[in-house]
């Protein structure tokens, strides 16, 4: 496939463009060529990390780790972290300090914004969420960067959490899958925010040796599960709902979208995330919470 330079590209439109990057994954792939710049990107972590921390002072935001409960080894990591919309990527990273590249679905919305330039200073993983082989191709390489003990962000809900009823969603696989396959540490990660503050609880380690008996299925669900507790660990500091008890909840749903710039709505959210279906969700379990505000 031919090679485009940086004029030509940012004169497509953001669909062929999307097209054309998708194109290059699998043709890279298929010739064999390895990732690269994993190395140099930990040497100059401090650059995108610093920018992100101006963005945050710019957007007059704030960003507190309310708990932090990992274990420093020699393994790599993939920090498995709720998804809540808006700005949340950015106080991810800031929050857990560490370099890790980002496995980023359906990534159109960044190709000719400045968070792109950002990201690709950062290392990403991309995909088009609704392209088989374009996942294939992703987990492969975020595979092959753990195996080169790189670390992994990723948000298994696989959308943002629009929901105000439900701690964690149902999760994808993948990141269990991977971890197992690498040897890699899970860390379960919860974000919240609360008008322009942001709290981060960090988890445990979990740490895939110790649960070699456990088929995937119930990996997920000790993942769901530890994620589900550092969002309680936020919950306790601030035992209100991120949704205000007095707004409806589509209109909730739609505030979350709202903080995205990339056009993505309610349908688009929906169409991404996890959805088991031989599970009831529970539609109240944040019922307790206008007994504790």
């Amino acid at each position: 496939m031919e090679n485009k330079n940086f004029i030509q590209r940012m004169k497509m439109d953001v669909d062929t463009l999307s097209d054309y990057y998708m194109e290059k994954r699998l043709e890279r792939y298929e010739s064999n060529i390895p990732l690269k710049g994993i190395n140099l990107r930990k040497k100059i972590h401090i650059l995108p990390l610093e920018l992100v921390k101006l963005d945050r002072k710019l957007s007059k935001e704030t960003v507190t780790v309310i708990n932090d409960e990992r274990t420093i080894t020699d393994r790599p990591k993939i920090y498995a972290c709720t998804h809540i919309g808006g700005n949340d990527i950015q106080r991810v990273f800031e929050a857990i300090k560490e370099h890790a590249y980002l496995f980023l679905g359906d990534p159109k919305g960044i190709y000719k914004d400045i968070s792109g330039l950002l990201l690709f200073l950062n290392g990403t993983i991309n995909m088009e969420t609704k392209d088989k082989m374009d996942r294939f191709i992703a987990k492969k390489r975020a595979i092959e960067l753990l195996n080169k003990n790189g670390n992994l962000l990723i948000f298994p809900e696989g959308a943002w959490n629009i929901t105000s009823n439900l701690l964690v969603m149902d999760l994808y696989k993948g990141a269990v899958s991977m971890a197992r396959e690498t040897g890699a540490d899970i860390i379960p990660v919860a974000i919240e925010q609360y008008d322009n503050d942001f709290f981060v609880s960090i988890g445990k380690n979990i740490i895939m040796e110790e649960y070699n008996t456990l088929s995937l299925e119930e990996l997920n669900i000790i993942l769901r599960d530890s994620m589900g507790t550092q969002k309680w660990y936020i919950i306790e500091k601030h035992p209100q709902s991120r949704k205000n008890l007095n707004i409806d909840e589509k209109d909730f749903a739609q505030s979350i979208v709202d903080k995205c710039p990339y056009g993505f709505t309610t349908q688009d959210v929906e169409k991404t995330r996890y959805i088991d279906k031989d599970k009831v969700v529970l539609q109240k379990p944040y019922g307790f919470v206008k007994k504790m505000s």
